[in-house]
């Protein structure tokens, strides 16, 4: 009798077990970036998702590269990729969404749009006539953006780890300014550090920057003039519906990329998504549908990021207070 006991006992612990596995939370894990709209984006996500999935949000931080990896994985240790750009993530892109490649990823249906380009402040370009990238190819209009003395000049390409930085020098290499021009690649918040005390003084500063973000409201801006984009040229996009043999832009993404690829024209504007690793379909199928249904624009993100940069409250303050003020726009993400 006493065996049968311990049976039952252990039977009930065993069901017990399981029924408080099955009502655990499930945790998705969102890769944190470091610029202020996918900031904005990840935490707009997480009140959502934990207000209307019952799941767990984390972040973690890491390169863009890592974060592909750990989607195409699947095993959770990241679930969502909040801001892909996708012109400048052309080949993961290839390689992990669209098919033919892993089709490991997915993304929401509906992207915004956003713009990029080389900006410099309005006072430069008043007192100097720099209107275009090709100006910046005289040593004269360099020495305006030396900031260390050294003779020469220097320009962001973006922060550690993104695609365009790359890109960026494969421009100053065409457009001709490399030779006068020294690529600095330091975080986002350096830069609008370096911004911030570049207008106090009066100074020149070159870099690279995008719309939507807060910036473009807190100083004046000019973006320099560049050839008309018509195409992608490298073999790589001809599945692409911008391919074009004869394109100005011809990113060669092999050892050799500096020297092995052209871009003498603006970027095109990008279609930006949020990511998903598919395994959310199974783990999370609610959660994945949802992801697939947020439709962003880009003043909705650039609200945030101007909401953000005010001081009035903290990005996740911000992101609740827009999430309870527009439950109609969130109603419509919902599965």
């Amino acid at each position: 009798m006493k065996k049968i006991l311990s049976t039952v006992s252990l039977s009930a612990l065993i069901g017990l077990s399981a029924s408080q596995g099955a009502m655990a939370k499930e945790t998705i894990v969102i890769g944190e970036l470091n610029w202020d709209g996918a900031i904005a984006i990840e935490h707009v996500l997480k009140v959502i998702l934990e207000d209307k999935f019952n799941v767990d949000v984390e972040f973690i931080t890491a390169d863009q590269a890592a974060i592909w990896s750990a989607l195409d994985a699947g095993k959770g240790s990241i679930d969502v990729f909040p801001d892909i750009w996708t012109n400048l993530q052309g080949s993961a892109w290839k390689k992990f969404v669209l098919k033919g490649g892993k089709e490991s990823v997915k993304a929401n249906e509906t992207p915004y749009f956003g713009s990029e380009g080389f900006y410099i402040p309005g006072y430069i370009q008043d007192e100097y006539g720099v209107n275009s990238v090709y100006d910046l190819a005289k040593p004269e209009i360099a020495k305006l953006f030396d900031a260390d003395g050294d003779g020469v000049g220097e320009y962001w390409p973006g922060a550690s780890g993104w695609e365009l930085v790359k890109i960026n020098q494969i421009k100053a290499k065409s457009y001709g300014f490399d030779k006068y021009f020294t690529p600095v690649v330091i975080s986002d918040a350096i830069l609008k550090a370096q911004l911030k005390k570049a207008y106090r003084k009066k100074e020149g500063i070159l870099f690279y920057y995008w719309k939507p973000e807060w910036i473009h409201n807190a100083y004046d801006l000019r973006k320099l003039e560049e050839p008309e984009f018509t195409g992608y040229s490298n073999e790589s996009k001809k599945e692409h519906k911008d391919y074009n043999p004869n394109g100005c832009y011809n990113y060669v993404d092999t050892d050799n990329w500096l020297a092995g690829s052209e871009i003498n024209c603006a970027f095109p504007d990008s279609p930006v998504h949020i990511g998903y690793s598919v395994s959310l379909e199974q783990r999370a199928p609610e959660v994945a549908k949802f992801l697939s249904k947020v439709t962003l624009s880009d003043s909705m993100v650039s609200e945030w990021v101007f909401s953000m940069s005010s001081g009035d409250l903290e990005v996740s303050e911000m992101a609740e207070e827009w999430v309870e003020k527009n439950p109609e726009v969130v109603q419509s993400w919902l599965p």
